[in-house]
């Protein structure tokens, strides 16, 4: 048999539970956050490979360090020309590759594509 206490108890902690919660006023505007611009970083190397979507590179610094960008929208069309005209970058090519932060799509490419050979 229960108790009269251990009923009481019991009784007082459904009440508690069916109370409601006290709806949360806000009477200020939301915080505007503004999420940091990526930094622009380079990277300097020479062209292992060159297609119409992307750049192969190794870098000048770190022999081990290889690196393959695709273009951005703006120089896609740019690159995609250079293909046509058969100016590529070739292997061994020196180049600098301007790309955002923590991406691998590559904004400008820099430097100056050899001869095709015969």
């Amino acid at each position: 048999m229960i108790s009269a206490d251990t009923r009481r108890a019991a009784l007082g902690l459904l009440l508690l539970l069916a109370v409601p919660a006290a709806a949360q006023v806000s009477t200020s505007k939301p915080i505007q956050v503004e999420a940091p611009k990526p930094k622009k970083l380079q990277f300097k190397g020479e062209v292992l490979t060159m297609t119409r979507l992307a750049i192969t590179v190794r870098s000048l610094e770190d022999a081990n360090l290889v690196r393959t960008f695709t273009f951005g929208e703006k120089l896609a069309p740019k690159m995609a020309k250079l293909v046509d005209e058969d100016r590529t970058y070739q292997h061994g090519d020196r180049v600098r590759v301007v790309y955002l932060d923590g991406s691998e799509t590559a904004l400008k490419v820099k430097g100056k594509p050899r001869q095709p050979r015969p």
